[in-house]
């Protein structure tokens, strides 16, 4: 095991993430200056370490519903991908700038500001392809074994340097003094080639998934233009670091004329719809939203008019005005009531009026049309355990699990649920779940001594409890380790 800079992991990865403070992190040891590659198990181990990491450091958006997007949008690309059986797993950072990243074991991270921007679901849908790529070509690995006469922690620092100087560029100077500027210089180098590659892989894959090809460059060309209004670190993230250039996005729209210009799939509006609700939910002034969905509906300046009507009742509901948020929702419903977003909505309503009997209606008749629907059975999980119904929240939760669609907010859930059931060491036991997954270990390890306590004289829970802290234990130990 050696310490490595986490943030440095991300330099050579697509467009990396700026939020995130440096930190020392246990990960398994890479390789030596022979260049040997590691094994995927490690790779993922990197990765998870990463995201355990970054978990402490900021709060990731979660929201069911849009995590559920993000996640159809990312599978349906990896399943098109060169390497469709390897794990992924997507998530949304709180974050306006324009920016996406990629770490090892197929973690891949947008920034809010990405979907906000996004015009059409095509150009976000892009953007992962893109840092698909990164993940499939192992491109990380792969500027290790380039880098191969130098050993791993020049090698990481060159990257650091690289990383920290588009961040702040008197960062930047001081680190580079520390190793070879030449050899930070060809890491550089490196990297363009992997852009390149993962552009050309990842409009492959936006293809073969249904969407248009000219999204890539689209979304290219709108970057390089906005650039002119920018000065300075205000220029976003992903214009300082990886620059959009003209030659980049005349090699985009070469590709992509030679593909069909239309998209073959997908459901636009719902793109739409996790756009207007991220809107909302990352707003901080709802006076001003309000007046800006008023103003775009009185005008007709959107991209969406369903949307912007979803999104102005979403802003109403968040401001108190219940009555005017479900009178704008309903003509909505009216047109198109099997729409699971209109329903939540509607289920949100019902419960900020106290009607929680209404709501969970709702979610009860919705199952029929979208059963175990995560977004879905999420919230009528919450609302079942605000009606004091645990035993059927634990049951729709553990059903859940069985079908492999484990998070954090699942686990958390599960364990209030368990624990409003009188079951102490089974709430312990999956809050300990709640942070394991969170990156939070010593803390997973107290809940499970916590959980041992409590089922004492139950044999199989306490040799499940014990095998289980065990393994957190060991993880615990391996992080230690110098």
């Amino acid at each position: 095991m050696r310490k490595i800079i986490v943030i440095a992991l991300l330099g050579v990865l697509g467009w990396p993430l700026g939020v995130i403070q440096a930190a020392d992190i246990e990960l398994p040891e890479i390789g030596d200056s022979a260049g040997a590659l590691i094994s995927p198990q490690q790779e993922y181990q990197i990765g998870q370490a990463f995201f355990w990491r970054l978990q402490q450091s900021i709060d990731l958006i979660d929201d069911p519903e849009l995590n559920s997007y993000l996640q159809t949008i990312g599978y349906r690309l990896v399943a098109n991908s060169d390497a469709p059986s390897l794990p992924f797993t997507f998530f949304m950072v709180p974050d306006t700038s324009v920016n996406a990243f990629a770490a090892p074991g197929g973690f891949i991270g947008i920034n809010s500001g990405l979907l906000l921007t996004s015009q059409t679901e095509d150009e976000m849908a892009s953007v992962l392809a893109h840092e698909i790529a990164h993940i499939t070509q192992r491109h990380l690995l792969r500027s290790f074994e380039k880098s191969k006469q130098m050993n791993l922690p020049m090698t990481v620092a060159m990257i650091a340097a690289a990383l920290l100087g588009a961040a702040d560029p008197q960062i930047g100077s001081a680190a580079v003094m520390a190793v070879q500027a030449g050899g930070v210089q060809a890491q550089l180098n490196f990297t363009r080639h992997n852009e390149r590659e993962a552009d050309n892989l990842g409009m492959l894959t936006l293809v073969r998934s249904g969407f248009d090809a000219q999204a890539m460059p689209t979304f290219f060309e709108r970057l390089q233009q906005s650039s002119r209004f920018y000065t300075g670190q205000a220029v976003p993230e992903f214009l300082r670091t990886h620059p959009v250039t003209t030659s980049r996005i005349a090699d985009a729209r070469g590709r992509a004329v030679r593909y069909p210009l239309k998209r073959q799939l997908g459901d636009t509006l719902q793109f739409y719809l996790m756009r207007e609700k991220l809107r909302v939910m990352m707003t901080t002034d709802l006076k001003q939203l309000k007046k800006f969905y008023e103003n775009s509906l009185e005008t007709g300046s959107n991209l969406n008019d369903a949307a912007t009507h979803y999104g102005y009742s979403l802003a109403l509901l968040e401001s108190g005005n219940f009555t005017q948020a479900r009178k704008v929702l309903q003509p909505l419903i009216d047109q198109d009531g099997d729409r699971l977003s209109y329903q939540l909505a509607l289920a949100d309503i019902e419960i900020a009026v106290g009607r929680l009997s209404a709501a969970l209606n709702i979610y009860q008749e919705n199952q029929k049309l979208y059963p175990d629907d995560q977004a879905l059975t999420l919230n009528q999980v919450s609302a079942l355990l605000q009606a004091n119904l645990p035993e059927k929240a634990a049951k729709l939760l553990l059903k859940q699990l069985d079908l492999g669609v484990p998070s954090r907010q699942l686990y958390k859930l599960l364990a209030q649920a368990k624990g409003d059931m009188g079951e102490k060491s089974q709430a312990h036991s999956w809050l300990a779940e709640y942070y394991y997954i969170s990156g939070r270990l010593n803390q997973a390890a107290d809940q499970l001594r916590l959980a041992a306590d409590f089922a004492k004289g139950d044999e199989y829970q306490l040799a499940k409890i014990s095998s289980r802290l065990r393994d957190i234990e060991l993880t615990l130990a391996q992080m230690e380790e110098s």
